[in-house]
């Protein structure tokens, strides 16, 4: 009779895992976005030196 009346509630994840989670979630966020502001000007920069090399844009 016990496992009848068991509301669904009690069925979900204990809130320290989601806890857990959460802080994991942050930390990859924290990282792709530190690394998307690290990678993306570096990549213009060299996007930028490219364009620009005598030897490209046939200075030499």
């Amino acid at each position: 009779m016990d496992a009848i009346s068991q509301s669904p509630a009690e069925a979900v994840l204990p809130k320290h895992i989601l806890d857990i989670w959460l802080i994991v979630l942050i930390i990859l966020a924290t990282i792709v976005i530190m690394t998307s502001l690290l990678l993306c000007p570096a990549t213009a920069v060299i996007i930028y030196r490219m364009w620009t090399h005598p030897i490209i844009s046939g200075a030499v």
